[in-house]
């Protein structure tokens, strides 16, 4: 019986421990940030694919379709990575995923909803990166940078497709 309990104790310190180590609360961070990240990625997929349906253009159609689909590809990946460090998407990333419904795109004016929520992912990659190299996992950090640099083309893509849609008056 007091084997058990000593066990148990040890046990309990050295989770304590785990969870003070810097490495071990980086991961765990890096963790939420790249399920946060999966679930963005998801939801802006699901959206450009909902406002590609009410493009009147079929180039500019295109490619919020292959927009889309780079995201999907991005969240895979993510999904891939949180695997990787030995979790799923669970509850709690659900939640965050609901959290997320709450600011569904509703018009075709709301493209520039889904360009101002790229730009933040933008910054929330490079928290990523930050926690990805502070858990010492580069190949976490190079994943990230690349979909950072998707996500400018995306951008500038965007942009494009809004300029399009609204040209400015001539002068």
């Amino acid at each position: 019986m007091m084997a058990t309990f000593l066990e148990k104790l040890s046990n309990g310190w050295k989770r304590i421990a785990a969870d003070l180590d810097p490495k071990n609360r980086a991961e765990k961070q890096l963790l939420e940030a790249l399920k946060r990240d999966y679930f963005e990625e998801k939801m802006l997929a699901q959206a450009l694919e909902q406002e590609s349906d009410r493009i009147p253009y079929a180039h500019l159609r295109k490619k919020l379709i292959d927009i889309a689909e780079a995201e999907k590809r991005h969240a895979r990946l993510l999904e891939e990575k949180i695997v990787e460090l030995g979790d799923s998407i669970s509850e709690h990333a659900r939640d965050l995923q609901k959290q997320r419904d709450e600011k569904q795109f509703e018009s075709t004016l709301d493209l520039l909803k889904i360009l101002e929520e790229e730009k933040a992912e933008y910054i929330e990659y490079l928290d990523a990166m930050a926690l990805a190299r502070e858990a010492k996992r580069n190949d976490i950090q190079a994943l990230l940078d690349q979909i950072r640099e998707e996500e400018a083309v995306h951008r500038k893509q965007l942009m494009d497709i809004l300029a399009k849609l609204n040209p400015l008056p001539g002068k």
